[in-house]
């Protein structure tokens, strides 16, 4: 064939086997970009733990004492809402306790429950009262002002009864924290 005066040969290639080449190259780059989200969705989950961490805050027995008389507990009642601060929640402002038998959360340092007291984020079928007019979240902060106040509305309604905790660690001679131990916090 001449085309211009020139004389050239048509050579026709033979198509290459690009299907199995795709595919290889599809597997290979699905198998790194599920490596790759794998490795993000972990260091996601490492982030989140860090900052939920680092947000937690366990208080020392004192220090805590110092805020609930602050905040006008009774210094004679102090013994008892330390007992039950520690056996719920070990003094940790952010705690939220294992499901319930009946599928409610308990919250904060004095593991308040969504079925009555607070309100869950989720409004989970748990919750009916909310009677404390609080985002159970906000028992979960740092400052307990509200987690305070919400427990002293518990107390008030229901009692010391009203943590389980009460009876087996806290309720007269049982109490593991005793008035001469929160006097020296004062001193």
């Amino acid at each position: 064939m001449f085309i211009n005066g020139n004389r050239h040969k048509l050579t026709f290639k033979r198509p290459h086997n690009h299907i199995a080449t795709n595919n290889y190259n599809r597997t290979a780059r699905g198998t790194v970009i599920n490596h790759i989200c794998i490795l993000v969705t972990l260091l996601l989950l490492i982030f989140v733990f860090a900052i939920r961490e680092a947000h937690s805050r366990r208080l020392q027995r004192c220090e805590l004492a110092g805020q609930l008389y602050i905040l006008d507990i009774a210094k004679e009642e102090l013994p008892l809402w330390l007992c039950i601060a520690e056996f719920e929640s070990r003094f940790n402002t952010d705690a939220i306790g294992s499901r319930n038998m009946d599928g409610s959360l308990d919250y904060g340092i004095f593991q308040i429950s969504d079925k009555f007291w607070c309100k869950p984020q989720n409004e989970s079928a748990f919750h009916f009262y909310n009677e404390c007019n609080v985002d159970c979240i906000e028992l979960m902060q740092d400052d307990i002002t509200k987690a305070v106040k919400c427990a002293q509305y518990i107390k008030k309604k229901q009692g010391w009864s009203a943590w389980t905790v009460y009876n087996e660690f806290c309720n007269g001679s049982t109490n593991v924290i005793d008035d001469i131990e929160i006097e020296q916090c004062f001193s």
